[in-house]
């Protein structure tokens, strides 16, 4: 997903999906649609062992959050409480946001009873992410979270 953007010819249609910069906030794109791919295909491999589609998709959003949330943290734990500036940080953010999201959503999906409202929460959030990231793409905020660190751009230039 990192370079989708690039090789789309900088597509704004892409834009909205893939990473258009090297801020924190387009690097959070990356997760979100290959962990949802993730999910719907899972569910048409595994169809007849899933019987709550509902809590499925649920979890699949759950994971997505979870992920983006974690790699939020802790990029700002190590480089802002720490200093500290690496590219392998960043990728184990990512690689231990996967695997934290993909288990707590499994978790939820196989262990949990969940109500209706919980159901409208987390869509409300996880659609409002997806917004949000669309929307910061071309309307960006210039805070520190939507700066690029290497160009001071925000956004699509």
């Amino acid at each position: 997903m990192h370079f989708v953007f690039d090789l789309s010819g900088k597509s704004k249609i892409v834009g909205a999906i893939a990473p258009v910069n090297e801020s924190l906030w387009e690097h959070l794109k990356m997760p979100l649609l290959p962990i949802m791919l993730w999910w719907i295909i899972t569910y048409f491999i595994l169809k007849r062992q899933i019987n709550n589609l509902e809590k499925w998709i649920l979890s699949g959003m759950i994971s997505s959050l979870i992920t983006i949330l974690f790699i939020a943290a802790f990029y700002y734990t190590y480089t802002g409480a720490f200093g500290i500036h690496s590219v392998v940080l960043d990728i184990l953010s990512l690689i231990i946001g996967v695997i934290l999201g993909q288990l707590v959503a499994l978790k939820i999906y196989t262990d949990l009873e969940l109500k209706t409202y919980h159901y409208l929460i987390i869509y409300i959030i996880f659609f409002s992410f997806v917004f949000l990231f669309i929307i910061f793409t071309y309307k960006t905020p210039h805070l520190p979270l939507f700066k690029d660190q290497t160009t001071g751009s925000y956004g699509l230039n």
